[in-house]
């Protein structure tokens, strides 16, 4: 997306509380617009030209109260270091110092289920990451594999990424891609997003004939759609 980035402005809410705005300029947009950014925790203006940002603005301040509300409502951000805990596979695990070893592992011979991190501390985020989104690979790779099966389909790849607004797409040209956080859930949840991603293979919508592939893999999808819809920002929260 052709978007370039003009300034940050605070506003003011009633309440006296400043507010900063990102304000943005994309030619490619109609219209102006307006969102909350949960990754940077900020609420974003669009404009569609330079004479329009001030209308932006505009905007903005009289949907103050919106995005004070909608900001104060994002779950706090989860940092992974030594002492905190992290969900893998649905299942709490205590980052702990590993004082053997080159390789994060887990130690499960005790509860709390604990993940074992060598080296220094300020590299404990990196290497929980890297280990969290080797996790998610393996993981992600046998679900699509066994759900492709069942449909007959085959994707060109599977991507890993560090997503903020979908779990799951499917390129035009069969490139699946998937958020790294999805092994954090616990497993229904990531192997519902597979064999949604699976399924459009075979549709690129969500109309009756994709879903109708979905449930040929997943019999009963909901209970892992709700999940999502009530731990999806804090499962976006982490790290």
């Amino acid at each position: 997306m052709d978007t370039k980035l003009a300034h940050h402005v605070n506003l003011k809410a009633k309440n006296g509380q400043s507010v900063e705005i990102c304000l943005k300029i994309n030619p490619r947009s109609r219209r102006i617009s307006l969102k909350i950014d949960s990754k940077n925790r900020q609420a974003i203006a669009t404009a569609p030209n330079a004479q329009s940002t001030q209308a932006a603005l505009d905007f903005a301040q009289s949907k103050i109260d919106w995005i004070v509300a909608k900001l104060a409502e994002l779950p706090s951000q989860q940092v992974l270091e030594i002492g905190s805990y992290v969900p893998l596979r649905g299942e709490k695990h205590l980052i702990q110092t590993a004082l053997k070893g080159r390789t994060v592992h887990i130690d499960d011979s005790s509860q709390p289920l604990k993940l074992m991190v060598p080296g220094r501390q300020d590299q404990t985020a990196a290497k929980v990451t890297g280990f969290l989104r080797a996790a998610a690979r393996a993981d992600l790779s046998r679900r699509v594999k066994a759900h492709a099966e069942t449909l007959n389909v085959q994707p060109a790849s599977i991507s890993i990424k560090d997503t903020r607004t979908r779990w799951g797409s499917c390129s035009t040209k069969r490139n699946l891609n998937f958020s790294w956080r999805l092994v954090c859930a616990p497993p229904f949840v990531l192997d519902y997003v597979a064999a949604h991603e699976c399924a459009h293979l075979l549709e690129m919508n969500h109309s009756k004939r994709f879903w109708a592939h979905v449930a040929r893999c997943i019999p009963n999808a909901e209970p892992a759609k709700q999940w999502l819809n009530t731990n999806g920002r804090a499962l976006h929260a982490i790290g």
